[in-house]
């Protein structure tokens, strides 16, 4: 229990005019896990991922989407510290900033090793996840841009579940059982309810809704060219695990199966012909 002091101190902090300058909606548990109530500059993302910007501005949030920041103004009592971030124009008082804005990675030292990095400090890799030119080297994680399993495309995808896949990956290489990288990527988050997410869907041109984003209880199915590429859901669990299973084997029911209302989970990948999928991944 707080004592009327700390209770004191906790109501100040809740008082205090605080600006998170965020990239994605992916920064977002770092205020909200600290029960931050802010003003939020953020990507568009956040508002497009089923009922979290509504839920956030039920919390006291307000998102400034897709906005430019301009500058941060300095305290005139004391120019070591910032009094304000203007946006689009518009300045937003600040009692103190959050900044999450991304990192890239810290590969430079490869250089003279001889590895050849890609724009980004990334390290290309091949399905295998060796790096491509270094017999027996291998790059895991946030540094690497390993092709996806359906269309080999590659991409670099900084989350802790993928690279701990990566190095289970790895190690079996190693040990001599050497096979693809085929496991899906996957991210969870804690936004007012737990958010699922499967799949590459930076680039759908289609989304199909099962349920009500506004009430957080939904599934969102994102397609790309005419292809289920990524789910998301709240609130029903285990649609997503289910889905990363399909969309590794090639089983993911056709958007318009979806429209029509077919249940992921009653895709049985025990069948004779999910089998054969199956035994050749």
């Amino acid at each position: 229990m707080e004592s009327p002091a700390t209770e004191a101190v906790s109501a100040k902090r809740r008082d205090l005019k605080k600006v998170p300058l965020l990239t994605s909606f992916a920064s977002l548990p770092i205020p909200v896990l600290a029960a931050l109530a802010a003003e939020y500059a953020a990507s568009k993302t956040a508002g497009r991922n089923g009922g979290l910007a509504g839920y956030h501005e039920s919390q006291g949030v307000k998102f400034h989407l897709g906005a430019q920041v301009e500058k941060i103004i300095p305290s005139e009592s004391d120019p070591s510290l910032a009094a304000g971030v203007v946006v689009n124009g518009q300045t937003l008082p600040a009692d103190f900033i959050v900044m999450g804005v991304g990192v890239v990675p810290a590969t430079e030292f490869l250089k003279q090793s001889g590895f050849q990095l890609e724009k980004d400090g990334g390290i290309k890799v091949d399905e295998y996840l060796q790096v491509q030119g270094k017999a027996n080297i291998y790059a895991v994680g946030d540094i690497a841009w390993y092709p996806q399993q359906r269309t080999g495309e590659s991409r670099r995808i900084e989350h802790w579940n993928v690279a701990g896949n990566h190095g289970r990956a790895v190690g079996r290489t190693i040990a001599g059982d050497r096979q693809p990288f085929a496991k899906v990527p996957v991210f969870w988050s804690a936004q007012g309810q737990q958010l699922r997410y499967c799949g590459l869907g930076t680039d759908y041109d289609d989304v199909i809704i099962h349920g009500n984003p506004g009430e957080m209880k939904f599934i969102a199915y994102y397609v790309h060219r005419g292809e289920v590429v990524a789910v998301s859901s709240m609130q029903n669990d285990p649609v997503v695990s289910k889905a990363s299973e399909l969309l590794r084997l090639g089983l993911m029911p056709s958007p318009a199966e979806l429209r029509a209302g077919k249940s992921l989970l009653s895709v049985d990948i025990s069948t004779t012909s999910a089998k054969s999928r199956v035994e050749s991944v």
